[in-house]
């Protein structure tokens, strides 16, 4: 009875689904010409070890690797949102290359205003995160505010966005954790961390790949919905008005004097 459940939110006004024929134009500014048609998938993070990005780029030559094998050509492309120098995390440059997938990874490392992140999320097929711990994940649900599906391991608060919790549904793909660590310092302990591999993340890109036209707009109407309602801003604004406003009256109410004696 201590606790109650206040998930963040995102304005609606900063995040939010462009038309499509913008999508098509934006597409062209920010990939090239001749890429309008390309699958694009988004990660936006720090480069650092929890975040897993060389992993990711681990999963990714899988998958450009299975697309050729499968269809015939790499009309394909990961945005990665970070520094791929941060003293945090691995080279991604030298990853990129040593994976051969340099050619298909677009990183972008610059400071960027609401507006132009809006149009990464709004071009981008898939959001991904693939953090081996991750509180809530903000990323996943800017990109769900404008339909744009997500990839996410079930930690964390990953999951409450992934998996609607109403029927068990996913916004995407929930990739389910494989095996744990248990690690920790002097700081904290102990603390789990969950993976999932490199193969099962490379095998839901290739699930949303495949979806069709039809089934990726329907995922898309489905993902804007669950982040509207259930990541309401009003929703969280009153939320936190009434939890304070409880406490506040609870504490009062049965708030009880200490009488100090001297012995």
């Amino acid at each position: 009875g201590k606790v109650n459940f206040i998930p963040h939110a995102v304005p609606e006004e900063i995040y939010y689904e462009l038309p499509e024929s913008e999508k098509a134009e934006m597409r062209r500014q920010v990939l090239g010409p001749g890429k309008e048609d390309w699958f694009v998938g988004i990660w936006i993070n720090r480069n650092a070890k929890r975040k897993r990005p060389n992993d990711l780029l681990w999963a990714w030559k899988l998958f450009m690797d299975n697309l050729e094998k499968t269809h015939g050509h790499r009309k394909a492309c990961l945005i990665m949102h970070t520094d791929p120098l941060d003293g945090e995390g691995p080279n991604l440059f030298a990853a990129a290359e040593k994976l051969g997938v340099n050619e298909s990874v677009w990183f972008s490392s610059e400071r960027l205003e609401f507006d132009k992140i809006n149009v990464l999320y709004n071009i981008s097929d898939f959001c991904i995160n693939v953090s081996l711990a991750e509180g809530f994940g903000l990323g996943t649900l800017e990109a769900m505010m404008g339909g744009t599906p997500i990839i996410t391991p079930k930690t964390g608060g990953l999951t409450r966005q992934v998996e609607d919790h109403r029927d068990g549904s996913h916004n995407g793909v929930a990739l389910p954790i494989e095996y744990k660590t248990l690690v920790g310092s002097q700081g904290v302990p102990y603390i789990y961390e969950d993976y999932v591999s490199a193969e099962t993340i490379s095998d839901a890109i290739m699930k949303l790949y495949s979806l069709s036209p039809e089934e990726k707009r329907d995922l898309s109407k489905k993902v804007k919905e669950y982040a509207k309602t259930q990541f309401n801003i009003q929703d969280t604004v009153d939320d936190w008005h009434s939890t304070l406003s409880e406490c506040i009256e609870s504490f009062k109410n049965g708030y009880q004097a200490w009488r100090c004696e001297e012995l």
